[in-house]
């Protein structure tokens, strides 16, 4: 009997009775199993994967830890053990829908080296061929985009940036195709400060602007792709550094259900607003969070030694299929907090003496499906 005569209700009470990691291997056998499990009116029916917050400290704690998952996933292998050692220790830069780019070198700095692409969940991983940018470059950034939805094959943007004549940057990109284990030259420029968050989905890479409030969209291309296709987006919400005396990061990007979504605190921080995209350009509010609970107490907007306003707390990352907001205390204990969207209730997942020795933080959704031979295969032969 094929699925084609099979009513989706059938298949969904199919798929639920399944373990997680076979569901998660098996829903890739035709997109619309995959859809189920962003379906709202099917998803709760089925197996979901935890969600957890990759973090990695500075130098004196090299190591890639995951809080939040529960215990029947400790089998989960962040320590990267199952990579060839290096000298040093690999340095988490990006996490996409659970593969995670790492690599040695400073960040945002022109020696980057050893890059590899590697699933925790299944312990496979590929080293990224010819990383090294060239001699003119003052910094490169790369960006990992893997969207199980979209496709089986992963991207890996390359932002080289170099001086310009004006005391600027201009910046080329560049992208790696994991289907043939190749870089493309030259797809797109621009002199613009496109460093900020970023997030892919549906074959779409964003990326905000350092300070214009504005994302910029470019479509994933093909191995016959000579331009990169670009578009940019307002941003809802405030700006970063809405006056000279106004100190306060920008907000958090994330998806749900393939929708592009935004996270940002309110003026006062008191509430959270979260927006979803829900046309090329219009945003639409989904949320409000009251934080004033969570932390117990109702200023949440201070000033530092040189009189700049600046929040309390941090987004750190946020999932609305499971309904979990990640936030940073920064005064009281340096406590990471999990809040429930549903219950209104936060609980503590980590305590960080010193949160500025917080490297990096990264929302981890395990993804059990394994890399196409055929990438894996490219590597070695490229390698």
């Amino acid at each position: 009997m094929t699925t084609a005569v099979l009513t989706d209700d059938l298949v969904v009470e199919i798929l639920s009775g399944l373990p997680l990691k076979s569901f998660c291997r098996f829903k890739c056998v035709s997109k619309s199993w995959i859809a189920f499990s962003s379906d709202p009116h099917y998803r709760q029916k089925l197996p979901r994967p935890p969600v957890g917050l990759l973090y990695q400290k500075r130098e004196h704690d090299p190591a890639i830890h995951l809080a939040g998952l529960p215990s029947s996933d400790r089998d989960i292998d962040t320590t990267l053990s199952f990579v060839p050692c290096y000298e040093h220790p690999l340095k988490l830069q990006d996490c996409s829908n659970g593969l995670l780019l790492c690599y040695h070198g400073d960040t945002y700095y022109k020696e980057i080296f050893d890059a590899i692409v590697c699933n925790p969940a299944t312990k496979e991983w590929m080293a990224l061929p010819d990383t090294e940018p060239g001699l003119a470059v003052s910094f490169s950034v790369l960006r990992l985009c893997f969207d199980p939805l979209w496709s089986q094959h992963f991207y890996v943007f390359k932002f080289e940036s170099s001086s310009s004549p004006n005391g600027g940057y201009d910046t080329e990109v560049k992208v790696f195709f994991s289907e043939d284990s190749t870089w493309s030259s030259c797809l797109w420029e621009t002199s613009d400060a496109f460093t900020g968050a970023w997030l892919f989905v549906n074959g779409v890479l964003y990326v905000e602007h350092l300070w214009r409030h504005y994302l910029l969209a470019l479509d994933a291309p093909d191995t016959c792709t000579q331009q990169l296709n670009h578009r940019t987006i307002q941003l809802p919400g405030f700006p970063y550094g809405v006056d000279q005396m106004f100190y306060c990061f920008d907000g958090r990007l994330w998806q749900s259900s393939g929708v592009l979504c935004y996270a940002q605190q309110e003026l006062d921080g008191c509430m959270i607003r979260i927006w979803n995209l829900e046309e090329s350009d219009r945003w639409v509010v989904k949320h409000r969070l009251n934080m004033n609970n969570v932390f117990g107490r109702d200023i949440m907007l201070h000033t530092n030694n040189e009189g700049l306003w600046y929040f309390d707390y941090e987004i750190l990352a946020f999932d609305l299929e499971r309904e979990l907001v990640f936030l940073a205390d920064t005064i009281a204990d340096n406590k990471i907090i999990s809040y429930s969207i549903s219950t209104g209730k936060g609980s503590q997942i980590l305590n960080i003496p010193r949160f500025v020795d917080l490297y990096r933080s990264l929302l981890y959704v395990p993804y059990y499906g394994k890399f196409p031979a055929s990438v894996l295969q490219g590597a070695q032969d490229k390698c």
